[in-house]
């Protein structure tokens, strides 16, 4: 995909987040605290308004399981593989049960959780595919 100006990479971006936020089946609420934004500012992301910053862009990549070339329309291939939110909570929650802890009260934590969900169940289907 070739810019023109900055204001056609902000739509794609905001294009690319929309989709991959509703694979995932979440609300932009949802995505807004996953990334530690407020909703407003995450959807002024969606809309093309505001641009991110590295950081920001950085969490977005790695929420959505995405490269940064791929949010920013550099790159049409992106990954094909991507756990919608309830399953991440159903794992997340047996886990607490089982172990009698918290794993969301606090945010680093939390994104390491989903960060090791989403692996893991990429190389499960890796390993699926060359069986």
């Amino acid at each position: 995909m070739i810019f023109f100006n900055e204001g056609e990479k902000r739509i794609l971006l905001g294009n690319r987040l929309v989709e991959l936020r509703k694979i995932r089946k979440e609300t932009q609420e949802q995505t807004a605290n996953n990334l530690g934004l407020t909703r407003s500012a995450y959807s002024q992301y969606e809309l093309g308004t505001r641009n991110p910053d590295q950081d920001t862009l950085i969490k977005m990549a790695n929420h959505f399981d995405q490269s940064i070339d791929y949010l920013l329309g550099r790159s049409e291939k992106g990954n094909e593989y991507t756990l919608p939110e309830e399953v991440i909570l159903r794992v997340i929650k047996e886990a607490e049960a089982e172990y009698g802890v918290n794993l969301r009260d606090d945010a680093v934590v939390e994104s390491a959780v989903r960060d090791l969900i989403h692996n893991l169940a990429k190389m499960k289907k890796s390993v699926k595919k060359n069986d």
